[in-house]
């Protein structure tokens, strides 16, 4: 889920370690990411609202979705629901997120729109999911030009 403040143009990011892109070259397995999560049984709106509380502490209400996809149909069965909603950047408290009973260590980072861009130009940013939402943001969401 790609969480975006409208007023000032900022989306709530995420930084975890992955192990899986740590011993496939990455430095120190540090990815940037949107908030996602298994469904866990659920319904994708109740897990995807669930995850964006536990790994940033926003809890959403209004939830859009934006695409259904599959990231990897020739070897893989997953599909991936891709969804975004607002937050109040103002009223956010906190630079860590993630429940710790899971081992989840997460630090949020909130970043102007613009900022977040270049971070995917500048390699920063690698998280597939994250780059097309990202994307989707400027091209048919909350800060495409109309």
């Amino acid at each position: 889920m790609l969480l975006y403040d409208p007023d000032r143009r900022t989306v709530l990011l995420t930084r975890q370690f992955r192990y899986p892109v740590y011993v496939n070259d990455h430095p120190d397995g540090m990815l940037i990411e949107t908030a996602a999560g298994l469904l866990d049984d659920d319904d994708p709106v109740t897990a995807i609202r669930r995850e964006a509380e536990e790994e940033t502490g926003v809890r959403v209400t209004e939830v859009e979705p934006v695409f259904e996809v599959y990231m990897s149909p020739g070897s893989v069965t997953e599909r991936l629901h891709f969804f975004a909603a607002a937050y109040d950047g103002a009223s956010r408290e906190g630079d860590r997120g993630g429940l710790i009973d899971e081992g989840e260590e997460i630090e949020i980072l909130e970043h102007d729109i613009d900022v977040a861009l270049r971070m995917i130009r500048d390699g920063e940013i690698q998280d597939a999911k994250t780059i097309m939402l990202l994307q989707w943001a400027v091209i048919d969401g909350p800060f495409a030009r109309r």
